[in-house]
């Protein structure tokens, strides 16, 4: 046979304003000191004790000519009646509504982040958060900058290339690849070999170093025929047939039709992510991740450079192409 569940005998009817009435009493010390605090007629304090005893069948108070005490019934009704209000409370705060949030939120970024995925939902944050001025901070493609501007509290949040430094919090977003640009009509550069041979543009504002250390792992260190600080200017020289340029896809879209991509002979990817101090609790950046950085938020604003992405699934940090 199956055995019935246990019955639980009815709750008591007594509710907030009765909790509070008792401990009202019992803080005043008198029924017409209670009234006063709590802003109540002291016949009404007087029916809801009296009603508070009736339901439980017991005697809360002694009453006298020097004010109300509890009984020893009393004392015990009162101990769990200040548990049930606090609790109350408690129930009160998980509905409760959180308050706006406002402050100001420092964000330092590569610039092909804050091009592609920060400029375009930085409307729809603030629309959503009126009262959070978001301060963007823009630097090179290299990511000591970042370091050091979260490291110092100059920036609240910083995006940009992973690695950083093992002190700082760190989140993997997405990943975009390194490419060969050439000139349309330029020969194919489908091997070391080929790449060493032409003019190779160095852009230092998209990696240079880093770029320039996979070469060398993979062939030989680079050679570069000229260095130029602005992509813009690196991809005017290529579309004039001066040689050919290495950046990330989302520094050169959208790409000149007098231009192509490439993969590298061996392909890199730079992998992009968050970074704040490892002591660092604010729910300004919580919200600036859940509304900007969340996978589907970078999807939207990536729009038709989205395969261009590998996007990265922040529970698991797996790439999702």
């Amino acid at each position: 046979m199956t055995a019935e569940a246990p019955v639980c005998p009815p709750l008591p009817a007594l509710g907030g304003a009765h909790l509070r009435v008792l401990l009202g009493v019992a803080g005043a010390g008198s029924f017409s000191e209670a009234a006063l605090r709590l802003g109540l007629a002291q016949s009404t304090v007087s029916h809801t004790v009296r009603a508070a005893e009736t339901v439980l069948g017991v005697q809360i108070f002694e009453r006298g000519r020097h004010g109300a005490w509890p009984t020893a019934a009393g004392a015990r009704v009162l101990a769990q009646a200040q548990r049930a209000a606090d609790a109350l409370r408690e129930m009160t705060a998980l509905t409760a509504p959180a308050p706006p949030l406002c402050g100001t939120l420092r964000v330092v970024s590569c610039r092909s982040v804050i091009r592609q995925f920060i400029v375009p939902a930085l409307n729809g944050f603030q629309r959503r958060y009126p009262d959070v001025e978001v301060v963007v901070q823009d630097t090179s493609g290299e990511h000591d900058e970042i370091e050091a501007r979260v490291l110092s509290g100059e920036a609240d949040l910083g995006l940009g290339r992973l690695p950083m430094r093992p002190e700082l919090h760190t989140r993997e977003l997405l990943a975009d690849e390194y490419l060969i640009i050439a000139s349309a009509d330029a020969p194919p550069i489908r091997t070391w070999a080929d790449f060493h041979r032409a003019a190779y543009i160095v852009c230092e504002e998209d990696c240079a170093p880093f770029i320039a250390a996979h070469v060398a792992r993979h062939s030989r260190p680079p050679t570069p025929a000229v260095r130029l600080k602005d992509p813009q200017v690196a991809l005017g020289r290529v579309a004039e047939g001066h040689g050919f340029t290495v950046l990330t896809g989302l520094v050169f879209v959208p790409l000149p039709p007098n231009l192509r991509a490439s993969t590298l002979p061996t392909p890199l990817w730079r992998p992009i992510g968050s970074v704040t101090r490892r002591d660092e609790a604010s729910p300004l950046i919580d919200a600036f991740r859940d509304a900007v950085l969340s996978p589907g938020a970078l999807r939207a604003a990536a729009g038709r450079q989205a395969h261009l992405v590998r996007f990265v699934d922040v529970g698991t940090q797996s790439p999702a192409f």
